[in-house]
């Protein structure tokens, strides 16, 4: 099989990703192993907490449909998140939401770098000090939060979103673009 156009594989990664919500495994290097739960936040009736603040838009596609539909995930979590502190739910749901989106975090780097090392990107160390950056941000920011030191607010989440739009067009983008231009076709998904 030959490596597929980028505008082919984004459609191919929008297309599967639509209502897609998978069981996080748990990773033990910054995960809690909270699962997600299909339902928690209805959808607000209110117009002005409707809007999204933190959506996915094909602009962001970097041509990997693995990584794109884990791309989408994490804005769908991080949205779930902000409509619920809008909605004023809970601190424990707040604190289960941002448990969600950690973990499914450190999930994705795992699975982008498996990915690296198999298709022998060579700027894997360099993307991984990237991601082991992040990791240490989240647990010191996790740790904060759980002392009371600092509070989940909406300018936490736009830290995490932000730096994830980032990296996506800076970092990532080139994974696809080194697969293209390698003719590199994604090995078999292997187990979490």
């Amino acid at each position: 099989m030959t490596y597929e156009s980028s505008s082919r594989l984004r459609k191919k990664a929008l297309e599967g990703a639509v209502g897609r919500r998978k069981r996080l495994p748990h990773n033990g290097d910054c995960g809690t192993g909270v699962q997600p739960v299909s339902g928690l936040l209805p959808q607000p009736a209110d117009p002005a907490v409707s809007a999204a603040m933190f959506q996915w838009s094909p602009a962001y596609a970097v041509g990997v449909p693995r990584i794109d539909v884990d791309h989408m995930r994490l804005f769908g979590l991080a949205e779930d998140m902000h409509r619920a502190m809008l909605e004023g739910k809970s601190k424990e749901i707040l604190d289960g939401l941002l448990a969600q989106l950690v973990d499914y975090t450190c999930y994705h780097f795992a699975r982008e770098e498996r990915l690296m090392e198999r298709v022998l990107y060579p700027g894997y160390l360099a993307h991984r000090r990237e991601h082991d950056e992040l990791r240490a941000s989240v647990r010191a920011m996790r740790a904060r939060a759980a002392s009371g030191e600092i509070t989940m607010t909406i300018e936490v989440m736009q830290f995490l979103v932000e730096w994830l739009k980032r990296h996506i067009v800076a970092s990532d983008r080139r994974i696809g673009e080194y697969m293209e231009a390698n003719r590199v076709t994604p090995p078999p998904a292997a187990a979490p």
